[in-house]
Parts: C-alpha cells; structure tokens; sequence
C-alpha cells in the first residue's frame, strides 16, 4: 500500500520543524557568505565554508540529542554547529578573533568549533585524526555505564586515508562503541579528486572490513540524511554498535578562501552541483506541498539578511581579546 503520507510525516518530523530547518539553512548560508566577503575584506584571515552541505549538516543535528550527544565536528561543519545553536555573532566573533567567541576565545583559527554547553567537542587540525576523540568519548561512556548516549564524528572522504581514522573506526569495531562516523564526500580532498584519494567507488564499503554497517545516501535530501543519521545514533545509542554513514554531497566554494578552485575542477561541474542545491530542494519540497508560500520564503531571506548585517555590525566592534586574557583557559578553571 503506498503512504499518504508526506515525506517528514513518514519520519516523524513536524512542519514547524521543517520550516525551522529551512530558516536555520538560509541563516548559514547567509553567514557563509558574509563569512567570504570579510575574507575579501582582508577583515577575516582564514575561511572555510559549508555551503552546498547544509542538508547533511542540519540533517545529521536533527539526530542529535543536542546536551547529551557528543559531536566531534571537522572544519567544514559551520552549518551543523549552527543546526545546534550557536549564532551568527558566534559564528563572526569566531573568524574575526574577537572577545567573545566561543570556541576558543578568539585564540584559534576558523573551523574549531566548540561548545561545553551543545557538547561539540573542538576536532583538531590534522585531518583525520579527530575521530579518535569521539572513539575516546564513546568508550568513556561505555567505562561509565552511561546509557541512551552516543558520539558522532565528521569528516570529509580525504580523511578515510589517514591512519589516524584507521585507527578511530578499527577500534571501534573492535570494541562495537555507540560512535557515528559521518563521511561528508564532496569529491575533493582540497584539490585531489576522491578517485586519487580512496581506492573504491564509495567510502562506505570500507565499513565491512571494520564490523560495522556502511549506509550510503544523498548528502543534498535532508530526509535520506535525517533518515539514515537517526536509524544509525538510535542504534548506537541501543547498544547495536557503531555505523559508518557516507553522504554524497558538493561544497560550492573553494576549499577555503586560500584556494583557486578552478584549478582542479570546472564550472560547469560545480554549476551541475549547484541545480542540487539542498536548500532550494528543501524550500521547493515545503511549497510545493503547500505547507508554506513563496512569501514566507521572501520573509525568511529577509530575516535572515538582517540577522546577518546585526551579527556582522556587532562583532565588527567588538574588541580583540586583551594581552592579559593570553593565558586563559590553559590552567585550572579560569
């Protein structure tokens, strides 16, 4: 019998929760772009963006028990720390090293992100090397006797190659932690293509060899990513043990604002991606069934321009950190 059902009823997802959702995409766009701008302004010195992963990112956070669930993020996940709730002006206060910013008090460069509150735990500037501390707390949680808890852990498909992720995912087969590990492949390893980069078609067929199910979906549907990140932490949390999740997705920009992309690959691929779009796929899905208006569309893009240009004016006066906050943070509790 075929469900008359619209797809985020079929998952359990409300319509105020999906609107949010697209409201809470448009905002991280609307940050990553100002996020590009100040870089061109010399005003913010390193940038690394997420749009075109949105629909993972916003995806993967409504599977999250947000306070409870540890994430241990990568560079590219501004739109998840956001789907989780920090703000633009934590976003902006963040690459512009200003008092303030969340992460690491202005002390550390774009892409860290952090919150003792959410439970998103700073990954590290080696590539790959990140999952290791979700395989940590996943096993703390286990040395606890902590119940109904669960790790996520995110990188992009160049990371599969190093052997700190080897290690990070053999472990946790081993041991069958309550860990997510989520593959955000957009193709590109900075400049190599994932054919130089992973010796097989998809990232996930690695997980067999590990003790673990490999689930593959469209990283741009953010239902098949809801569906397959929730189907994957409800396991983990369960006891079933971990899952390595690949979804196919697309960064629009550079790698970051210190990279020519056109060098290593083609605007007619990157314009391809780009009729994918998984905010426009999202926005289309809610009025073309009729749960919201093209209005309401335009009334979000405003909000959201606005919320942007206020963060923006905010963090711009915002002074840097002082001399004698250096030490902060690094002994004891201050």
């Amino acid at each position: 019998m075929t469900s008359s059902l619209l797809r985020h009823e079929e998952l359990g997802l409300s319509v105020e929760q999906i609107k949010g959702v697209l409201y809470g995409m448009m905002l991280a766009r609307a940050t990553d772009d100002r996020l590009w701008q100040l870089a061109r302004q010399g005003k913010a010195h390193f940038v690394i963006t997420s749009a075109g992963h949105e629909a993972t990112q916003f995806g993967c956070a409504l599977a999250i028990n947000i306070g409870v669930d540890y994430v241990v993020p990568y560079y590219r996940d501004m739109a998840l720390a956001m789907a989780m709730g920090q703000t633009p002006l934590e976003m902006l206060l963040h690459a512009l090293g200003r008092q303030g910013d969340p992460a690491s008090g202005a002390r550390q460069m774009f892409g860290h992100f952090s919150s003792r509150k959410l439970r998103i735990v700073s990954g590290s500037s080696s590539v790959g090397s990140h999952p290791v501390h979700a395989v940590g707390l996943a096993l703390a949680f286990r040395a606890k006797g902590e119940q109904n808890i669960a790790a996520m852990t995110l990188f992009g498909e160049g990371a599969t190659s190093e052997g700190a992720w080897h290690e990070a995912i053999s472990f946790a087969g081993i041991h069958q932690l309550p860990v997510v590990f989520v593959c955000e492949n957009n193709l590109y390893a900075i400049s190599i293509h994932q054919r130089k980069e992973v010796p097989v078609a998809d990232v996930a067929i690695k997980a067999a060899g590990y003790g673990m199910p490999g689930v593959i979906a469209d990283g741009n549907d953010l239902f098949a990513v809801y569906e397959a990140a929730k189907t994957a932490m409800d396991r983990a949390r369960g006891g079933g043990g971990p899952t390595l999740i690949e979804f196919k997705t697309y960064r629009y920009r550079p790698h970051s604002n210190a990279d020519n992309d056109l060098k290593y690959r083609t605007q007619e691929e990157i314009d391809e991606w780009r009729t994918r779009d998984p905010i426009t796929r999202l926005r289309e899905y809610l009025v073309d069934n009729g749960l919201i208006g093209e209005a309401d569309v335009a009334e979000y893009q405003e909000r959201a321009r606005v919320e942007v240009d206020e963060a923006t004016q905010i963090a711009e006066r915002t002074p840097m950190p002082s001399a004698e906050s250096l030490f902060d943070h690094l002994y004891g509790e201050t």
